[in-house]
């Protein structure tokens, strides 16, 4: 399964400096020295893995003759053993992210109303760290909403079951009116405190609400909290699972479908001197009322079969108008 998380599991990455253009070759050696070096710092699983172990098992392996590419999938194989949400980008790889050819489809995003009463939205994740595709997304993805929202539906479906992940600002930006104000999530370190909020828009002293993202040019929330189900499902990792705990115990809303696929973690990110990047899992994401271990999210309705799962839904919206 770690193929399926590969360059779609882009939570929150917090870059290191640019290495220099103007750098001395490095041995092997100091390369996995580096490494460890942040991998350690910044790992989640810091006081509980043994990474002196690991790190002396890939430099038995190698030399100085070693290529780097060959360093560099140790180095994979390395944090895949230590969490399975860890990963590595090659230069040209982050250069996708950035320019925003990494996503697949401009847009992974569809909406329609079913039966004339409940508006669904299916969100398939978004690849890419750019602006400029960034803002559309979630402009975008907004119009939708507001489209959906004035043909009165009486509830929404909001489904993540192949939300497989990648930046979740866009994401959060884009259902923020569903979503409303205030925290919807956390992230929290190794120690237990508090790294990051996630927030689409609050209100200030004045009781003016203002945006927290700057995807946004505006921030409003939806009138009528209407009834909201969030499809989830074991393809639902990564950011997906941040988005789906933004959701999370929110007022008038439940989870349907089968437990996530277990990668509700924050990433830091940083730089090696050939400008590969290795991310590590550093955090967990937590509930608006600060709950979550990390682990796979589990539905508060359970249901397998994809052939229910919609009735389910339509029921629940039913009974909770």
């Amino acid at each position: 399964m770690k193929n399926f998380i590969f360059l779609t599991s882009l939570i929150i990455v917090i870059f290191a400096c640019r290495p220099s253009n103007q750098q001395r070759e490095i041995s092997n050696a100091e390369y996995v020295e580096i490494a460890f070096d942040s991998i350690e710092f910044y790992s989640i699983h810091k006081y509980t893995y043994n990474f002196d172990s690991l790190k002396s098992n890939i430099l038995t392996q190698i030399n100085d003759s070693t290529k780097r590419v060959v360093v560099i999938e140790l180095l994979k194989y390395a944090i895949d053993e230590v969490d399975i949400h860890s990963y590595i980008l090659t230069k040209d790889q982050y250069k996708r992210l950035e320019t925003g050819t990494a996503q697949p489809n401009t847009f992974a995003f569809q909406g329609e109303m079913i039966d004339g009463k409940y508006a669904l939205l299916t969100l398939d994740g978004f690849q890419g760290v750019d602006s400029t595709s960034s803002d559309n997304y979630a402009d975008s993805l907004q119009c939708l909403l507001m489209h959906l929202y004035n043909k009165n539906p009486i509830g929404w479906i909001v489904d993540l079951r192949n939300n497989t992940g990648g930046w979740e600002y866009p994401m959060i930006a884009g259902l923020g009116p569903l979503l409303g104000e205030g925290i919807l999530a956390y992230e929290v370190n190794r120690d237990g405190k508090i790294e990051n909020e996630y927030s689409y828009a609050r209100l200030n002293k004045n009781g003016i609400l203002t945006k927290q993202i700057e995807l946004i040019d505006s921030a409003f929330v939806f009138d009528k909290k209407l009834p909201t189900v969030v499809l989830v499902g074991n393809n639902t990792a990564s950011a997906g699972e941040c988005l789906t705990q933004c959701f999370y115990e929110n007022m008038k809303t439940v989870l349907i479908g089968e437990p996530t696929y277990g990668v509700p973690t924050g990433l830091r990110g940083f730089f090696m001197p050939d400008s590969t990047q290795i991310c590590v899992t550093s955090s967990m994401v937590l509930n608006r009322n600060k709950k979550g271990n990390g682990k796979p999210i589990q539905p508060n309705i359970y249901e397998s079969d994809n052939t229910k799962i919609f009735s389910r839904a339509y029921k629940w919206i039913d009974e909770n108008r």
